[in-house]
This record gives C-alpha cells, structure tokens and sequence, in this order.
C-alpha cells in the first residue's frame, strides 16, 4: 500500500507512473480503484525471474519508462534482470520496507545489488546495516523518509472517535493496529495490562488475521485475556477502512514488536499528535529518539512495557514539535526528495 500511495502522489506531482503488480493481488485489487495505468503481471521467481524481467523490460522501454522503483526483496532479481536485459536504460531503485540482521555479502547477493541505480533507506540506522552487511557503494544508499499525507489527518473530537470505535468515553486507552500475527506480541500488552490492574487502563486491538491463516495465535491472545479477567478492558475492532479515527481516540500507541523496520504506524500516531510507547530496537528508537513523544522499553519484556504505560500521565508533559516533524516526513517533500536525489541520477 506505501507503493501504491507514492504512485498516487508521484502521478499527481506531473510524472508519468505506470504501476506494475501481480495479477489479482491486493495491490492490484486497490490500484484498479485509482486512476493509474496498471500492467498486471503473473508472479515472477524470487531468483531467477530472467523471463519475466525480458518480457517486461519490453514492454517498459516501448511505453517510454525509465525509473523503476521495488519495495520488495521478492523482486530484487526483477530489477537486476531489468537492469541488464534493458542494458541499464531501465535505471532500478529499491526501496528498503524489511531490515535483516546477517551478511548479505554472498557473490550472487553482491552481483544483484550491483545493477541497482540507487537503494533507498527511510531512517540512518537503516543505511548503517547496509554498508556494514553488504558490498552496496555508499555513494548509492540513500535517505528518503516514508511520507504522510497531512490533509488526510482525521479532525474527529476524542469524544466522537470513542463513540464511533464504542469504546469508554472515561478511561485511559492504549491502541494497537495492524495485521493480528505473532510478530505484533499482542501478548506483551495483555501481560503488562494484567499488571496494570488497579489502573483505569483499558486496550484497542484494531485489524485482523490473515486471511486463511491456520495460526492459532488469535486464539492464543483471547484465552490469555480470559486467564487474566481482562475481557471487558480490552476491545477488538477488526479492519477498518480509514484507520485515523483509531489514533483520535486512544491516548498512547503501542508498537510491542520486537524489530520494526520504519514504524509507519509511529508516523501516522505522531500527525495525529498521539504519543507512542514501542520497544527499544530498529526504525521505532531511531523515531523516538528523533523525536521524543512517549515512551521506549525493553524489547519483549512486558514489565518493562507495563513500567512505560504508568508513565502515560507525564506524556502530557512532553512535546511534539509539529513544524519540525511535518518538515521530515511530508510526502510533498518526500516527493521532492525522489526527484531531486533518486531520478536526477545518471547511473
């Protein structure tokens, strides 16, 4: 979906973007919604996608593209085989969405990386591992903030978000979101909010499992909330079409997985000056460190997670400088930022 989104702003700023995905996948299913030109491809190889990258560099040079831009590393050896089949006249870049955390200095790896034109990291950090785990020129990694659209930010009174959401209009609300797996350690929260019992704290969960999934982990989660008395201080609200009302109406976000890459979620609470209470690794410190709204605590530990929400009333006394965060992260800057460091690049 960050793909589709800076299609939209990039087409919107005067460029010609023409949206390459899989045939019957969501992006496809949400791109069809917009008005995008679309070229839906079958998946093509993780490793070896020589065919699919030969046909496809044809039809790309025919229909005037010159920048291709990948978020995945499913499509690595996409764009290196772009790159070579198209004879460098497809200039490939990579958006950095996953961190990894062991050497990616093998020579099939080092050959791949090679026929980028540019390999992009939201945050610092990010770069650091680039250059410590992989043969990449630092002359090609590059820092591009993930953007966020301003004029979407919901305006909704905390009241009224509450009211939509059916949640307490008197209790403090801590806020979760995104898809329902285990990598999310919902369970840190229950744990921490089971610690927290003679505070007047209660917990959203917002999103859902994956379609089809056979994990148990939901079910994991409710019986813990049983064990722990918790069932009428903790409130799901499965998928939600416009997720910004969720951020009015809770008081603190919680990102309780253990590595974040970037924390697009920290950004979206931030714009809707909602403080965030995350663990101490990744893409989360780095935002938080940035700029300091809410709490860090101990990756995985629930008691430091608990120690982190008592501090829920000094937040009050913190700050968020909205002029500097808003001069970071507004995607019209982003956008700029592509075209000014990405697109201007020869080779």
């Amino acid at each position: 979906m960050n793909h589709l989104k800076n299609a939209q702003w990039m087409k919107n700023r005067g460029h010609h973007v023409l949206l390459v995905c899989t045939k019957n996948s969501p992006l496809h299913v949400a791109a069809l919604k917009c008005e995008l030109s679309i070229i839906a491809i079958r998946k093509p190889s993780k490793h070896y996608a020589f065919l699919s990258a030969f046909l496809l560099q044809k039809i790309l040079l025919r229909k005037g593209v010159e920048h291709v831009f990948i978020r995945s590393t499913f499509d690595l050896s996409l764009a290196a085989s772009l790159s070579f089949f198209s004879r460098k006249r497809l200039k490939t870049h990579y958006f950095m969405e996953m961190m990894f955390h062991q050497q990616k200095r093998q020579f099939f790896r080092t050959l791949r990386y090679a026929s980028l034109t540019s390999w992009i990291c939201s945050l610092n950090y990010m770069k650091s591992f680039v250059l410590r785990f992989t043969h990449v020129s630092a002359q090609k990694v590059k820092i591009v903030p993930s953007g966020f659209d301003f004029s979407t930010l919901s305006h909704l009174p905390k009241t009224e978000a509450r009211k939509q959401l059916n949640l307490p209009q008197d209790a403090a609300i801590f806020g979760m979101i995104g898809r329902i797996d285990r990598k999310k350690r919902l369970e840190l929260a229950i744990k921490a909010l089971n610690e927290l019992k003679n505070e007047p704290f209660h917990l959203l969960i917002v999103g859902e499992e994956t379609p089809d999934s056979k994990d148990t982990y939901l079910d994991d989660v409710k019986r813990l909330i049983s064990q722990g008395g918790l069932e009428k201080r903790i409130h799901f609200f499965g998928f939600h079409e416009d997720p910004y009302p969720f951020y009015r109406a809770i008081d603190a976000l919680i990102m309780a997985s253990d590595f974040e890459t970037f924390g697009m979620s920290t950004i979206e609470a931030f714009a809707h000056d909602t403080p965030v209470i995350a663990s101490d690794n990744g893409g989360s410190k780095e935002l938080l460190t940035l700029f300091p709204y809410g709490a860090l605590f101990k990756a995985g530990d629930f008691l430091s997670l608990s120690a982190a929400m008592s501090q829920l009333p000094d937040f009050s006394n913190q700050h968020l400088s909205k002029e500097a965060f808003r001069a970071v992260f507004d995607h019209e800057r982003v956008c700029e930022m592509v075209e000014t460091s990405i697109l201007s690049l020869d080779s």
